[in-house]
């Protein structure tokens, strides 16, 4: 009988009961342009979210992909509060969200520390110029401008076969901005193949990440 009732027991309380039954998906976008917010595709922007109705429950993240998109298949339905800071945009005020069974999806607009515009890179006796102009969009000064180069369009701070870095410490001005990247000083950067080449601008806010121009390939 024991045995029986032990069954019995198990029976109610499945594993099953207790799987994640929801997903959470969506997207970062610039809130003037529109356009995906570019992350480093490693520790780039989080998300953060706490999971309402338990005492002291734990803080979980789940990071951006490179191109400003996230998913999570593995969520419960429930409240959830939603932090965003830490990243390459003005913080925005914390979200609560009911997170529902089955498909979540959710778009943030939000401010980018620094705005990189009119971005032209081209290659012209053995150098790599990277012309473009920016708009800050917080009291920070820019910390830093950056040249990134790679054989992959993930390029950035993380991802990179050779870089040129301006230290700045200063708000933009209204005017265009250069960075030039001799290629002869990279043994890793060959002539007769094409790299990806990307701005980055780093503002001085703590814990900001880089803001980012497209990845433009570029034939050397």
């Amino acid at each position: 009988m024991l045995i029986v009732l032990g069954l019995f027991s198990s029976c109610e309380k499945d594993n099953l009961d207790y799987a994640p039954n929801a997903s959470f998906s969506g997207e970062i976008r610039d809130l003037e342009t529109g356009e995906l917010l570019p992350q480093d595709i490693l520790e780039g922007s989080k998300i953060y979210f706490i999971e309402l109705g338990w005492n002291n429950p734990p803080v979980q993240s789940m990071v951006f992909k490179n191109d400003g998109t996230f998913r999570n298949d593995l969520m419960f339905a429930g409240d959830y509060k939603i932090i965003l800071n830490k990243g390459n945009y003005v913080p925005l005020d914390t979200l609560l969200y009911q997170m529902k069974p089955g498909a979540n999806t959710q778009l943030f607009e939000v401010v980018p520390y620094v705005r990189i515009k009119d971005a032209d890179i081209k290659f012209r006796d053995g150098k790599v110029i990277a012309k473009f102009k920016m708009q800050q969009n917080s009291n920070n000064p820019i910390k830093a401008i950056s040249l990134f180069a790679h054989p992959d369009i993930s390029v950035g701070y993380r991802i990179q076969t050779a870089s040129v870095t301006y230290e700045l410490n200063t708000n933009a001005q209204d005017s265009e901005y250069e960075i030039t990247m001799d290629i002869s000083n990279y043994s890793q950067i060959k002539t007769g193949n094409s790299y990806y080449f990307r701005i980055g601008a780093l503002s001085s806010a703590a814990e900001a990440k880089y803001n980012y121009s497209p990845a433009i390939n570029v034939d050397l």
